[in-house]
């Protein structure tokens, strides 16, 4: 392998470090999830059902709106696809491995898509 491409045993310690990564994120958005599930059985004894905005977010945690942990935990589980290929890209990168990086970031591009073209959409 050229120096200008990620080899077998750099890709290994990506996965390795991606891998790692997910399973931080994981337990950030379960740790969340029971969070706002235990707020909201001590609430009322009932699951709520809507997720908080984006724009309200921030305000509905700093008032412990069992709603807005479980939205931030969703919010979380949707981003960790986005932080792994981030970590790709990154890592091909530095490697010098261009090809990969671009593929990883059309894939990214790919997975954002949607999420954009709701917001520009107002969807």
């Amino acid at each position: 392998m050229t120096s200008s491409s990620c080899d077998n045993e750099t890709l290994g310690r990506l996965s390795e470090h991606v891998a790692r990564l997910y399973r931080i994120w994981l337990t950030l958005a379960l740790i969340l999830l029971g969070l706002g599930t235990v707020l909201d059985l001590a609430e009322d004894g009932k699951m709520a059902t809507e997720t908080i905005p984006l724009r309200d977010l921030a305000v509905a945690l700093a008032h412990a709106d069992p709603a807005a942990f479980e939205s931030m935990a969703l919010l979380i589980v949707a981003l960790g696809p986005v932080a792994g290929l981030l970590a790709i890209i990154v890592s091909c990168f530095r490697q010098g491995d261009r090809r990969t990086a671009a593929l990883a970031a059309l894939v990214l591009l790919v997975v954002a898509a949607l999420p954009i073209a709701r917001s520009v959409g107002g969807r």
